[in-house]
């Protein structure tokens, strides 16, 4: 047999070897370290199979998929063992050490706010408001992980569990790493420029989640080797709000400003970097 990918979403994993099943392809999916690995009975269907696999990643979850498993899908002959989608052993098992801390990161710096008052954390934490303060190098990172309401957190830390715990999980920590660093000092950098004075404050993690986004859609779409899964939908609203955020439809909505500017700068990044990481997948496909 022939590995095909390896999935992170056990029902993903059913939808497809049930939609190629009705093509007359035989695929055996296998259970391995919190993973969902498919593999191919018949070598000679493998190029047939690549192709309908590059557009079920792009919409695992489109009725054609939905309707193939109606016509057979058999949970008692099924191997793939479903584990409760929000359970906390579920969450755990999805992330890695970085994605872990930093939303303890998060968590204790939203407290600290709220016991010591925006200003005295901002005194430590937010972008230079001061030439005196340019070598406080950590003030260009850390203004991501300053949060002012708890829909602002629990929001980001959401995204940021979910598709952090992906990237750690299927590419590594220190990739994660590399992408949190890079998001959050170019985001909060783009931010910074826009800023109507210095005294004006700005934080948050929406800058390195819409790097996330776009880091892990392109790779979803243009490496799906890399087992990586990102709902077409999660894409689609992440442009919308970037949109929407530019028109000021989002300001009176969230009783706010907007930090446009990070999400846009984030996102981009976001995409180029995924570019970058995929070159050589990109120079094969063309």
């Amino acid at each position: 047999m022939i590995h095909i990918i390896t999935l992170s979403n056990p029902q993903a994993a059913d939808l497809f070897v049930n939609y190629m099943a009705t093509k007359g392809v035989r695929i055996h999916a296998k259970n391995e370290n919190q993973q969902i690995s498919l593999w191919l009975e018949d070598q000679h269907q493998l190029e047939m199979v690549e192709k309908e696999l590059n557009v079920f990643l792009r919409e695992p979850f489109h009725p054609r998929y939905q309707a193939a498993s109606w016509q057979t899908g058999d949970p008692k002959n099924t191997s793939i063992k479903y584990r409760p989608a929000f359970s906390i052993k579920n969450m755990v098992q999805r992330s890695g050490p970085l994605t872990v801390l930093l939303v303890i990161l998060c968590i204790v710096i939203f407290i600290l706010q709220q016991v010591l008052g925006d200003q005295d954390v901002l005194t430590y934490l937010a972008w230079p408001y001061d030439e005196s303060l340019n070598f406080e190098v950590w003030r260009y990172i850390t203004p991501a992980f300053l949060h002012f309401s708890l829909t602002h957190i629990a929001f980001n830390l959401a995204i940021w569990w979910y598709l952090a715990g992906q990237v750690e999980q299927r590419i590594g920590s220190g990739k994660l790493f590399v992408v949190l660093l890079i998001s959050a000092l170019v985001s909060n950098w783009a931010q910074a420029l826009v800023i109507s004075s210095s005294f004006e404050t700005f934080g948050g993690l929406s800058g390195v989640t819409f790097a996330l986004i776009g880091y892990t859609g392109l790779t979803s779409l243009r490496n799906p080797e890399k087992g990586i899964y990102v709902p077409s939908g999660l894409l689609v609203m992440s442009v919308l709000w970037i949109i929407m955020g530019y028109m000021g439809v989002l300001d009176s909505l969230v009783g706010g400003s907007i930090a446009n500017t990070a999400h846009f700068a984030g996102f981009l990044i976001g995409l180029l970097m995924a570019l970058w990481d995929n070159r050589h997948q990109l120079s094969r496909r063309s």
